[in-house]
């Protein structure tokens, strides 16, 4: 769906290369997605693995610092493994929304007839 659409020389170049090389206009490239668009899309993709990175630096945390504190060591590490066990199945059932959210950022498309 990126790519140039039709027969000939053009048609294994993506939209965007096609548009910045004058192979193509920006009216005929119609999947190529603007600044704005991609900045939604990255948007969304960075909020949807950004638990990952947090869980990562708690982790860390935990093992520099955390774990030598008397008091908190065993709960603060119980939720860890708590968070860290739930993260993958809240990704997997999210994954519709997030999936729907990207269509939604997404500019309308459609195929020429014959692709």
């Amino acid at each position: 769906m990126n790519f140039i659409h039709g027969n000939g020389p053009r048609k294994d170049i993506c939209a965007k290369c096609g548009v910045e090389r004058g192979l193509v206009s920006e009216i005929e490239a119609k999947n190529l997605y603007s600044n704005e668009v991609a900045n939604a899309r990255l948007n969304l993709v960075s909020r949807r693995w950004a638990p990952f990175f947090w869980i990562g630096i708690l982790w860390t945390a935990w093992i520099l610092f955390i774990k030598n504190v008397e008091i908190w060591n065993w709960v603060i590490l119980g939720l860890l493994i708590i968070f860290t066990l739930l993260l993958p199945p809240f990704l997997i059932v999210t994954s519709a929304k997030h999936s729907a959210k990207i269509d939604d950022v997404t500019p309308e498309y459609k195929r020429p007839k014959g692709h």
